[in-house]
């Protein structure tokens, strides 16, 4: 008889994603416009939308939740502690589901963000949706210079170390932003912030605060992005950035992920500047499995990674980038212009060329036509600044 560990598995691909947030939300989202079963993923999407007001220090009344729901949605969830909260309460949250995307069956886990990093590093998994803030935390020791990885498009070109890693492309998820009264991407700034009061003599930037060794708060997992970056800094690990900031004396510093920058406003607090590095959901996947595995390659195909200067990601870049700029305003201190954000001519030097799924190594190619390669680069900044003065 065959024991039940060598027979064969129920589904073709595994994926990890976030146990719960808007990255989830918005993938769930993705694999109902791909026709897995819509009313399952309904009822799952409701259940977590409950989740985060029934988190509760209390174990009992957690399971209590979690048995209250058994009948009003697939049996998918399972109870976690949520380390973002001081109290650490208990929180349902998703735990693995499986679908059929296609004649592809994927099973999707849950996990926590980071973690998808760490399955795919360490080959658990066939892809993961991911940002580059929490691919960074876990995987910079495979990149040449972490420094120069200041937007996605760079990363798999900087990979150093031998790892199948691979970024295939932005995973296009997106939510509702009232500013635009539309649908905006989950991008993302990892910027300098202050309170405000403090000396005007010297701006806030990475290297001036690198020069004079000033102190700087750090969401704790963060610490060594930004030690690598500017190792000058007097890095301050913290559990909440805008909180020690705000409990900080006049003209304190941080470095936070900002989105819509709502948090920011509602505080009064200013931002700086360009961010350390951009971020949003991607779709990070082992090259080796995409190689060897056809139903993983159909199903990369079908989710359609989006490259980073294809027509309808420069249009959201502009979208996010402008309301961005009309919620902060003033607030957002040396604001870089919108195509300088997009790509830096050093960028390009960096790696942010582009390349597709049917690319060597998911990487640009020094020397393959390499002039054509930067000529698009350029052209999509223009495009850039044409969506976001059609915005205005």
């Amino acid at each position: 008889m065959t024991s039940s560990s060598a027979s064969k598995p129920s589904f073709d691909v595994t994926c990890a994603v976030p146990r719960t947030g808007r990255t989830l939300h918005n993938f769930l989202r993705k694999l109902k416009s791909l026709d897995a079963n819509n009313e399952e993923i309904d009822q799952i999407l409701k259940v977590l939308a409950e989740s985060k007001r029934r988190s509760t220090p209390d174990l009992e009344e957690a399971l209590s939740f979690l048995q209250e729901i058994s009948g009003k949605a697939p049996h998918c969830f399972s109870i976690s502690v949520d380390r973002k909260r001081k109290q650490r309460p208990y929180r349902l949250g998703f735990l693995a589901y499986e679908w059929k995307i296609g004649e592809t069956k994927i099973r999707v886990e849950g996990e926590e963000p980071h973690n998808g990093s760490s399955l795919i590093k360490l080959d658990e998994v066939d892809f993961t949706v991911v940002g580059l803030d929490e691919l960074l935390s876990m995987t910079q020791h495979y990149l040449g210079d972490p420094t120069n990885v200041t937007k996605w498009g760079m990363y798999n070109y900087q990979l150093d170390k031998p790892t199948s890693i691979r970024v295939a492309g932005s995973a296009m998820l997106t939510s509702y932003n009232d500013l635009l009264g539309g649908e905006v991407q989950d991008m993302v700034g990892f910027f300098l912030i202050s309170k405000k009061g403090g000396s005007s003599r010297s701006p806030i930037n990475f290297e001036t605060l690198s020069r004079h060794g000033r102190h700087v708060f750090v969401k704790g997992r963060y610490s060594g992005i930004v030690m690598a970056a500017y190792p000058q800094l007097q890095v301050e690990p913290v559990e909440d950035v805008e909180e020690a900031v705000m409990n900080g004396e006049k003209g304190s510093v941080g470095l936070e992920i900002v989105q819509s920058g709502n948090t920011l406003k509602s505080k009064g607090l200013l931002l700086h500047g360009s961010p350390l590095f951009l971020s949003e959901s991607l779709y990070v996947v082992d090259y080796d499995r995409f190689q060897q595995n056809k139903a993983l390659r159909k199903l990369v195909e079908t989710l359609n990674p989006i490259g980073y200067f294809e027509d309808v990601r420069l249009e959201n870049f502009s979208r996010w980038y402008y309301a961005l700029e009309q919620n902060l305003g003033e607030s957002w201190v040396q604001r870089p212009p919108v195509d300088e954000l997009f790509c830096k001519t050093d960028d390009i030097d960096s790696g942010l060329r582009p390349y597709r799924l049917q690319t060597r190594n998911w990487k640009p190619d020094d020397c393959y036509l390499r002039e054509e390669a930067i000529a698009l680069a350029n052209s999509s900044r223009q495009k850039v600044l044409t969506h976001y003065k059609e915005l205005h």
